[in-house]
């Protein structure tokens, strides 16, 4: 009895390994990890507004403000899409009250554009990105706050502004406003970050 469960051991052992090798090997493969670009001082104080294509990392001359060559645009706190009455892109946004590094997948819907009613992302003081401190009066950025922008193409990008001051200098601002820092990175085509 003994013995035959042995042979009968060694019989399914050989077996299976002889059948392993006529399994096709198929590598794994990492996920794609999407890089995260950093813009330093980008400044929305000197032109009505400033033009930036979140695809290219680079800003976008302002005679193309009619085209789909950009995404996101700046003017001192307001944040403008390529969307509605701001451009004819199919841009649009989202503010999350969830950290940059919380967010790992872009909605397919809830975007809203630049309308005649107001930005896609809120201006004023709490409505959206940052509150105006009164007490040091400085604009900060609302930590846990992260704008989902929708690109010209209609990518998504998620975006975290850092700074609104030359620098970006930790402690209380005493530099040039207007000077935006944020980081962002734009999901993959299965909307994930």
């Amino acid at each position: 009895m003994l013995l035959k469960s042995i042979i009968l051991t060694a019989c399914t052992l050989v077996a299976t390994k002889e059948m392993t090798n006529l399994i096709p090997k198929t590598p794994w493969v990492a996920p794609i990890k999407t890089e995260i670009a950093v813009v330093k001082d980008l400044n929305a104080n000197t032109k009505s507004y400033i033009y930036f294509s979140l695809v290219t990392g680079k800003e976008v001359p302002a005679a193309d403000a009619k085209t789909k060559n950009w995404d996101i645009a700046f003017s001192k706190t307001t944040i403008a899409t390529n969307s509605g009455t701001s451009g004819p892109g199919e841009g649009g946004a989202i503010v999350l009250e969830k950290p940059f590094d919380q967010v790992s997948e872009a909605p397919k819907d809830g975007y809203k554009t630049d309308g005649d009613a107001g930005y896609a992302i809120p201006g004023g003081s709490g409505n959206s990105w940052y509150k105006y401190d009164m007490s040091v009066h400085a604009i900060l950025p609302i930590p846990g706050r992260t704008l989902l922008i929708k690109t010209a193409t209609g990518k998504v990008a998620k975006v975290e502004i850092i700074s609104y001051y030359k620098g970006a200098p930790e402690d209380v601002p005493t530099e040039e406003s207007s000077y935006y820092t944020f980081r962002y990175t734009i999901a993959g085509e299965d909307g994930k970050f």
